[in-house]
């Protein structure tokens, strides 16, 4: 008799465990499609976040080289073997990378004045538009329901402007030998003073650690420069991040090292001032990763 009421209730247990083993089989199927389609959304935000970068350094060294070379792009064709020509486009599709697109029609330079001449003050615009597609379609709701986007950014860089080898920084003439022989018996002339103009602002910066990762350390340089006789006299530096907050500013000429506690994209400007008047750098962009 006893051994006949422990077969139903091993049997009853036996029946139980099965069941529960099938139900954890159905609900891993249930969950598995929507883990995964998550797994792929936060995948989608790094590859989106990555793609922003890439088209802001791009669009920075297009500037950079357009800052020498400002005539040699054609939005007509692309970069040929070995980047002898159409330099502007070149860096461009160098620098772009992280799953982004950007075609010679995607890239803009404009000079102010547009004939892109060199002079102090005078600058280059490299606007770029590159290309992403999102891995699912759950992030393309975010974007009007399209699997292809687009990031823009662009950069303004000052025209490389050297003085021409053999040139009189002051711009007056060097008295010839005859001249200067004459002059014991010719009554001197009287001195042409040196014309003031803007001066070339400019600046550099450094990383610490170089890997650009939050937080950073980064340390900032004037490498700002004014005609001889009439110096540069006041410094002012503003630092704001992508929502237009002013992080930090200076007077300072070197304002020394900064810290950047949260990745981002931060825009600095420097603006310096003589005797004519002032010149800014435009916002240059810090990057924090």
């Amino acid at each position: 008799m006893l051994s006949t009421l422990r077969s139903p209730r091993a049997a009853l247990r036996r029946h139980l465990k099965t069941r529960t083993r099938g139900q954890s089989l159905v609900e891993l199927a249930l969950i598995l499609p929507i883990f995964m389609l998550f797994f792929a959304a936060i995948l989608d935000l790094g590859r989106i976040a990555a793609a922003q970068i890439a088209v802001q350094n791009a669009a920075r060294e297009g500037a950079f080289q357009a800052a020498d070379t400002p005539t040699d792009f054609d939005s007509s064709v692309g970069c040929p073997a070995g980047g002898a020509t159409n330099k502007i486009y070149c860096r461009v599709k160098l620098e772009s990378s992280g799953g982004v697109s950007v075609d010679p029609t995607d890239v803009a330079v404009s000079c102010n004045p547009v004939t892109c001449a060199t002079g102090i003050g005078n600058t280059v615009t490299v606007r770029v538009t590159g290309h992403f597609r999102l891995l699912t379609p759950l992030m393309g709701v975010f974007f009007g329901g399209n699997q292809n986007v687009t990031f823009t950014a662009q950069s303004v860089q000052n025209r490389e402007t050297l003085p021409a080898s053999g040139t009189n920084p002051t711009g007056t003439s060097s008295p010839s030998p005859s001249a200067s022989s004459s002059a014991s018996t010719s009554p001197s002339p009287s001195p042409t003073s040196s014309v003031c103009i803007l001066p070339s602002a400019g600046f550099t910066f450094d990383y610490s650690p170089s890997n650009k990762k939050a937080p950073q350390s980064i340390n900032f340089t004037d490498t700002s420069t004014s005609i001889v006789g009439c110096s540069i006299d006041s410094w002012s530096w503003k630092s704001t991040d992508s929502a237009g907050n002013v992080g930090w500013v200076s007077s300072q000429r070197n304002p020394g090292a900064f810290n950047y506690l949260v990745a981002g994209t931060y825009l600095v400007e420097l603006k310096v001032h003589n005797a004519v008047g002032t010149q800014t750098t435009g916002a240059v962009q810090v990057i924090v990763k």
